[in-house]
């Protein structure tokens, strides 16, 4: 764990270095400077909107019985202090694995709790590659490696889906969960529903990127905004670098690379970080908040 934990922050520092060695620091802080807080404060609630849809998704996939089942402030307070653990956790699922755990074990749940994350989370990326080929015929033109990796990963998730909905394990804890996974066949208006959820939610994500631009002084079409996005998104869920730090940035300076200013991109980019940090400090007071669960997450 110590030795992914250190290859994944290698990676990241190298790769932040590679950008402060490539662009001038100076032209990065000068766009900053000039920070247009009207939109940036657009971009934050923007992405509180999306905490507030993370928790109704997940409240409306959760499967247990009426009397078993939490009220939604329940959900939300766990929602907003995952934002803390994504902050702090080295792979960005330190989020999903607080509030499931901590949900499952408070309410004695766990297998419908953490099928109930992992379900959003897939349909997440399903939204995403959804996005990707409505948007791609109205685009500029994009690296053809983009695609075929769209192509690859939209391929995956309908093999993986199809494993899901007929997987032939029925013992132990996985069996438990693989069940728990095909349960949902029960319910395919609850999916749909939390499908289209997740389309909206990923719909505020690239809204909230365009407001960060906009802070900046970016031009960028909202057509190409929608084709990058989920590329980017999904590039930086690979678990190879600290919470996507690195990844995230040369992803977005490749695919804007004849269409954007670099330094304009990367001082944008770096804008988003502050409302990470803003949520983190959100969701950490929440965290010490005294709170009728008593479990906290270890």
């Amino acid at each position: 764990m110590k030795i992914k934990f250190a290859a994944k922050l290698f990676i990241s520092s190298l790769l932040i270095a590679l950008l402060i060695w490539k662009f001038p620091v100076s032209d990065i802080l000068e766009n900053l400077r000039n920070v247009k807080l009207g939109w940036f404060f657009l971009a934050f609630l923007i992405n509180e909107f999306i905490i507030f849809n993370q928790a109704y998704r997940w409240y409306y996939l959760l499967i247990v019985r009426s009397e078993q089942k939490p009220r939604f402030s329940t959900l939300l307070r766990y929602t907003v202090i995952g934002a803390f653990f994504n902050l702090i956790s080295p792979g960005g699922i330190g989020g999903d694995a607080y509030r499931s755990v901590t949900l499952g074990r408070v309410h004695n749940f766990m297998a419908s709790s953490v099928a109930a994350v992992f379900i959003a989370r897939i349909l997440g990326f399903i939204a995403l590659c959804l996005m990707f080929w409505l948007a791609l015929p109205y685009s500029e033109k994009i690296p053809e490696q983009a695609i075929w990796f769209m192509a690859a990963v939209s391929l995956f998730l309908i093999v993986f889906c199809l494993c899901i909905a007929f997987n032939p394990f029925k013992k132990g804890k996985f069996g438990v969960f693989a069940e728990k996974l095909r349960s949902y066949k029960k319910y395919p208006f609850r999916l749909l529903i939390a499908t289209f959820d997740s389309i909206f939610i990923q719909v505020l994500v690239v809204l909230a990127h365009m407001a960060l631009f906009k802070a900046i002084g970016v031009s960028i079409s909202l057509s190409l905004l929608f084709v990058i996005t989920p590329v980017t998104v999904l590039i930086t869920a690979i678990p190879i670098s600290f919470n996507g730090i690195g990844v995230r940035e040369w992803s977005f300076l490749s695919l804007t690379a004849y269409t954007v200013n670099s330094e304009q991109m990367l001082a944008s980019l770096l804008l988003g970080y502050a409302i990470v940090i803003l949520q983190a400090v959100q969701g950490a007071i929440f965290y010490l908040m005294p709170s009728p669960d008593k479990f906290r997450f270890r």
